[in-house]
């Protein structure tokens, strides 16, 4: 040992400490070795639960499925049935089914003095859809006033308003009082101003 000189004593001593700290501090543990080859680390737990939660919360549970069909067949239902015509809707307040029921309507009110309100119109246009839906709003006074749309074609077969008013156009509303005195509305009319002429009818003896 007293022959080995000092410059090599030290290169002895600096490899075994830099040998040292190698094993020490920088040689990777099997766990940074991991960590590096995935690149996730000590965050690959947190990683997992976030996706098994957006997996649970993205898949349908099954309870749901049938409320929302339910729901949605309610809703359906409801709009069916606010489409469809009102089972409670007076007969005169629509075109009775055939010429001679309405001809047969019209003079058993004559008969037993009630006043009418007769609409003359066409089926096909609007403005006369829109006056028969205006009739149909007017309260019938307990049953002394009775409503009813007719075809302006069957104007011939009503005497009784032909003799009195000239019926040429649709939409034209026709108006008999007790006396069975006929006045009549031309064009559109809206519910209060058909009521208020019903109202007067009424008023007559």
């Amino acid at each position: 040992m007293d022959n080995v000189s000092r410059p090599l004593i030290a290169l002895l001593v600096g490899s075994v400490a830099f040998l040292a700290i190698w094993l020490v501090a920088l040689k990777p543990s099997p766990s940074t070795t991991g960590a590096a080859k995935t690149g996730i680390g000590p965050y690959q737990s947190a990683i997992d639960k976030a996706r098994h939660a957006v997996a649970t919360s993205s898949t349908p549970t099954t309870s749901s499925t049938p409320t929302t069909s339910t729901t949605a067949g309610s809703i359906a239902a409801a709009a069916t049935q606010s489409a469809s015509p009102s089972t409670t809707t007076p007969a005169s307040a629509a075109t009775t089914a055939t010429p001679n029921d309405r001809l047969d309507m019209v003079q058993q009110a004559l008969t037993s003095h009630k006043v009418l309100a007769l609409l003359f119109y066409n089926p096909a246009a609007t403005d006369d859809r829109a006056v028969k839906q205006e009739l149909s709003s007017v309260p019938d006074y307990g049953g002394s006033v009775v409503k009813m749309a007719i075809p302006l074609a069957e104007i011939s077969s009503y005497g009784l308003v032909s003799n009195q008013v000239q019926v040429n156009t649709s939409p034209t509303l026709v108006i008999v009082n007790r006396a069975q005195q006929a006045m009549q509305i031309a064009g559109f009319a809206d519910r209060f101003e058909i009521a208020q002429r019903v109202s007067n009818a009424l008023a007559v003896p």
